[in-house]
C-alpha cells in the first residue's frame, strides 16, 4: 500500500488514512470520518473540519429556505435575493468542502479560513 509524507509533521500517512480524511469534506460522509477518526489524529482533525463545514451547510440551507418562503415569494425582488444567497453561501462553502479534499488526499493539515478556529473547539472525541 503506497504511502506518502505529511510535510507539517513528517508522520507517514497510509492511504487509506488519507482518503477517510478526504471524504469527510463531502457532505453527509464527514460521519463516516468521524467515525474512522477515533484511530488517527489526522483523520480526526479533517473528520471536524468536515463536521463543521456539514454544519454550517445545513445553516445556510436552512436561512437560504427561510427567505425562499417569505421574502421568495416577491416576484422578481424575491428570485434575485433567494439566487444571490445562493451564490454567497454555495460558493464558499464548495470551495471549502474542495480544498480540504485535496489538502487531505495530499496528506497535509490545512485549517479552513474561517470555519477553522471552530473545528479546534470541537470535542468530538
Amino acid at each position: 500500500m503506497p504511502e506518502t509524507k505529511n510535510g507539517a509533521d513528517d508522520i507517514v500517512l497510509a492511504d487509506s488514512e488519507r482518503w477517510s480524511a478526504a471524504v469527510g469534506y463531502v457532505f453527509l460522509l464527514c460521519f463516516y470520518s468521524l467515525h474512522k477518526g477515533r484511530d488517527s489524529d489526522f483523520v480526526r482533525f479533517h473528520a471536524r473540519q468536515g463536521f463543521v463545514l456539514f454544519v454550517a451547510e445545513c445553516i445556510a440551507l436552512a436561512l437560504i429556505l427561510i427567505v425562499d418562503k417569505t421574502i421568495g415569494r416577491i416576484p422578481l425582488l424575491g428570485l434575485l435575493v433567494v439566487i444571490i444567497l445562493r451564490i454567497l453561501f454555495g460558493l464558499p462553502a464548495l470551495f471549502l468542502a474542495v480544498m480540504g479534499f485535496v489538502k487531505a488526499v495530499f496528506g497535509e493539515r490545512w485549517r479552513m479560513p474561517f470555519l477553522g478556529k471552530y473545528a479546534e473547539r470541537a470535542s468530538l472525541n
